[in-house]
């Protein structure tokens, strides 16, 4: 494949940093931009060799020129941030938008309405955009899914689980999703196509939970969570205005599969064991808990 120059917003993310890196390996050049300054990570990108970038999504003038320079764009924020873009993409530029399986799986939640709302912005100015319904994202710490239960875990001999646990998820290890996307980016089969993207395995949530226990070396007793109760209780505080780790909208979608519903799903190839093993490794560095 000729080289070509893409553009990666929200590098400074691991799931952004993990798309430069795959896109770095297959010989492209690569503009990674950040919206805020990170030293940190701004030198970790420089020694892969992207040339960086600051760039804020809101800031028309400075992404439409950031478009105008390079061949196709990866975005990582979650589409309803990165949906403005999109109107400054060039006709036929190939690029990649970042959605949700949820949308799918509770359509009529008012943060996956506003995500399909965005998919039509995008599909109504871009044709040519890949979007990638991720289901559950894992594998680095602060991943907000397995490594926050991972960590929790670790502290405490007893972990709550929303429901009874039988219902099915299908985490994608975030390295796959990356590698997906750079591979996509010019796969001319799937531009203007939507789709959604899962891990190889599909287990039950207590059997998940258990799996994040084994990673840690630890027996953890699982506490099943009556949701409908639990879920009114997070409902009433939420009404206060008390922040809490926890949303009742998402107790109450404890009892649906998070599995993909379309045939055309794209299968990643860790598995579960392996993505949690390089998770808990990551975790164990200096600054990954």
């Amino acid at each position: 494949m000729t080289s070509k120059r893409i553009l990666v917003v929200g590098a400074g993310g691991a799931l952004g940093g993990a798309i430069v890196r795959s896109l770095l390996r297959d010989g492209h050049r690569v503009l990674a931009t950040l919206r805020t300054r990170r030293p940190d990570i701004e030198s970790v990108l420089k020694e892969t060799g992207a040339e960086l970038q600051r760039l804020d999504l809101q800031d028309d003038e400075v992404v439409q020129k950031a478009l105008s320079e390079i061949d196709a764009a990866i975005f990582t924020p979650i589409l309803s941030t990165s949906k403005t873009a999109a109107q400054f993409l060039k006709p036929g530029q190939r690029s990649v938008f970042f959605s949700s399986n949820n949308v799918e799986i509770d359509p009529d939640d008012a943060v996956y309405a506003e995500l399909l709302g965005a998919e039509d912005v995008v599909r109504a100015v871009a044709p040519a955009a890949t979007i990638l319904r991720p289901t559950m994202i894992y594998g680095y710490p602060g991943d907000g899914n397995l490594s926050r239960l991972a960590a929790f875990m670790k502290r405490f001999p007893v972990a709550p689980m929303p429901g009874a646990g039988g219902a099915l998820q299908q985490p994608v290890y975030y390295e796959d999703l990356a590698e997906v996307a750079a591979a996509v980016i010019f796969d001319e089969t799937l531009a203007g196509k939507t789709r959604s993207i899962a891990g190889p395995e599909a287990i039950s949530q207590r059997e998940l939970y258990a799996a994040v226990g084994d990673a840690i070396g630890k027996r953890v007793m699982l506490a099943p969570l009556p949701v409908n109760a639990v879920a009114g209780l997070v409902k009433g505080s939420e009404g206060l205005g008390l922040r809490l780790p926890v949303k009742a909208a998402q107790l109450t979608r404890a009892s649906l599969n998070k599995t993909p519903r379309s045939a055309d799903a794209i299968l990643t190839g860790t598995p579960l064991k392996a993505g949690l093993a390089e998770m808990v490794k990551a975790m164990g560095r200096p600054g990954g808990s």
